[in-house]
């Protein structure tokens, strides 16, 4: 278990706790038939989407598709970690409890963290009692003339590293800090002689925080002309640049109050839309967005404006930005800032007001895609090279509604028919995240869905683990086309978990929110009724399978056929008569058992 504690403590507290006590500390809930409804506490809404399911100790968000149990709403309403929200529930019930101890390689690690955040915490007082020096004054001239204040230095910790090569390193030589481990934080270089210098020198120092306020790292802006302009941290055992983003500590409430987050590149940027008004910022710390930093996001909003560059390099990010916010089912928008100005420049420029506004007239994803990725292509050439872009960029697209908006756009934008364009991502290849499948000629779903039977035979599983043995005695999972779906159910067998418990250890995505509005909404099937809807959920996996396997084979004959290929034709046809005998073979083995249970 995560933070070493015990698994018995988290089963006492998921059984204990009452989610609809819990949460209506938070939010007014109401009864609506088994479920009970209210106002989401991490969007705003003004019509009840968030929905409690007392029996199974479940919540989930039909606007932000937010969910989870006890320990999940714990977690996201008080953005705490695992062992911390189990901490706080055991707390509130009085639950003691039990902590195992950790292996010697576990204290160890914990031990360097520790450690490791200390000097962090070290660096910046001393960066920042720099800046504040007289030796800072040059540095603190610099930001007074973009317009941070002292007030705003304060606020972020803002610190100065001196010209010098060693300063840094008597700092901590004087606090008898270990010089490895001042090293392995980033701070020192070391040199073939084993002699160390500092890393950041002549920089202001922007101190970089996760979301429980620790000092992680840092980024040094250069003072003059210098090169590089920008030096970050390098990675360590506490920083992983990928999965931070500079500010979200001290406005994440802000955030979570608008609804929305403004993205910015750098840490100027940063600053000069936080004067401005615009406190629901963050940057991505001058990289290109990841996977991680946009699931980071998810926890406190849906809502993205983006604002990066006017430059190539800030263009590509943004495309590379929009792909992700697609994947991730957030909705974005774009800012294209007059006059190839860079945030802080316009917000300096034009002030307070115009930022606001020209966040608010920010264009939708879609129409920054048709204007400014697409736009107007003149010859043969350019149009089947944007047409074959588009496709592969709308295929990644997961929400349909948002799909069929896109093929709409294009096919106007380009003059091509939408059901050309549906065809061709209907070919396209998926980028499928799963594991491998379970078998290895087992037909692929197309990216961008989640099968609806499969679906419902696992919330069935959940639901009613008594019938779970049925799923592995027939071997059903190895007929699933969806091998993230095939590898939960795989999970439900081996370890038959309550639900609160399998949705818990759900990874984000569209299979965790279409699982949890399933089970929400859904009511679990009587006695009278369970072994019919099984049978008939199992029966209509394998039927779906066979015709699936079917029409691939009756493609390859085809294909076959055409290149003359005698010998592959027929084993093919052999093939396929094999699959009908199976097919015959299985249903009717299917239809006994449904007939055995019902007879039952």
């Amino acid at each position: 278990m995560d933070g070493h504690i015990s698994r018995d403590a988290v089963d006492e507290i998921r059984s204990r706790v009452n989610i609809v006590d819990l949460v209506s500390e938070h939010v007014t809930l109401k009864k609506a038939g088994r479920n009970f409804v209210g106002l989401c506490p991490f969007h705003k809404e003004k019509t009840p989407s968030f929905t409690v399911n007392a029996d199974k100790q479940i919540f989930y968000c039909f606007g932000c598709h937010e969910g989870g149990n006890a320990i999940s709403f714990v977690m996201k309403i008080n953005n705490m970690t695992f062992p911390d929200a189990v901490t706080h529930l055991a707390r509130k019930m009085g639950i003691a409890i039990q902590v195992r101890e950790p292996s010697p390689k576990e204290r160890k690690e914990a031990g360097e963290r520790e450690k490791l955040l200390r000097i962090n915490r070290m660096a910046m007082e001393f960066f920042s009692k720099t800046l504040a020096s007289s030796r800072g004054e040059t540095a603190r001239a610099y930001l007074r003339k973009r317009g941070i204040d002292e007030a705003v230095q304060e606020k972020f910790h803002l610190g100065y590293a001196v010209d010098e090569w060693r300063e840094l390193k008597r700092f901590f030589e004087d606090r008898k800090a270990p010089l490895p481990l001042v090293e392995k934080a980033g701070f020192l270089v070391r040199k073939d002689n084993g002699d160390y210098y500092d890393r950041f020198r002549g920089r202001i120092m922007f101190p970089i925080s996760d979301l429980n306020g620790n000092v992680i790292a840092f980024g040094g802006r250069v003072l003059g002309d210098g090169e590089p302009k920008y030096m970050n941290s390098p990675e360590t055992p506490v920083y992983t640049k990928g999965r931070t983003l500079f500010g979200l500590y001290e406005t994440r409430d802000d955030i979570r109050k608008k609804d929305s987050v403004v993205i910015v590149e750098g840490y100027f940027d940063f600053l000069a839309l936080w004067i401005a008004g615009a406190k629901h910022v963050v940057a991505s710390l001058g990289t290109a967005l990841t996977r991680d930093q946009v699931e980071l996001l998810k926890r406190f909003t849906r809502n993205v404006v983006l604002i990066f560059d006017p430059d190539e390099a800030g263009r590509s990010a943004t495309e590379r930005g929009l792909q992700l916010f697609l994947e991730e089912k957030m909705h974005s928008r774009i800012v294209i800032l007059p006059g190839g100005c860079d945030p802080a420049d316009y917000a300096a420029k034009f002030g307070a007001e115009k930022v606001g506004e020209v966040i608010d007239r920010s264009d939708s994803m879609v129409d920054y895609y048709i204007d400014h990725v697409i736009g107007k292509k003149d010859t043969l050439e350019e149009h089947a090279d944007t047409v074959r872009s588009a496709v592969s960029f709308i295929a990644g697209i997961r929400d349909p509604v948002e799909r069929n908006l896109f093929v709409r756009r294009v096919s106007e934008r380009l003059g091509i028919d939408e059901g050309l364009i549906k065809n061709e991502i209907a070919s396209a290849p998926g980028k499928s995240r799963g594991p491998a499948p379970v078998r290895d000629d087992r037909p692929r779903k197309r990216a961008g869905t989640v099968d609806a039977v499969e679906l419902t035979l696992l919330c069935l599983m959940a639901e009613r683990p008594e019938k779970i043995p049925l799923v592995a005695e027939e071997h059903i999972l190895s007929f699933f086309m969806d091998p993230e779906l095939a590898r939960l159910g795989r999970v439900l067998v081996e370890e038959k978990p309550e639900v609160s418990e399998f949705v818990s250890a759900l990874p984000e995505g569209e299979v965790k929110e279409k699982l949890l509005a399933l089970m929400v909404d859904g009511a679990v099937p009587g006695d009278d009724l369970i072994d019919r809807v099984f049978s008939d959920t199992i029966k209509r996996i394998r039927e779906k399978w066979f015709k699936m396997k079917h029409r691939m084979l009756k493609t390859e004959i085809q294909k076959a056929q055409e290149a003359g290929d005698t010998e592959r034709c027929t084993t093919l046809l052999r093939e396929k008569e094999s699959l009908l005998k199976e097919a015959r073979k299985a249903l009717q083995a299917g239809a006994a058992s449904g007939n055995a249970q019902g007879d039952a």
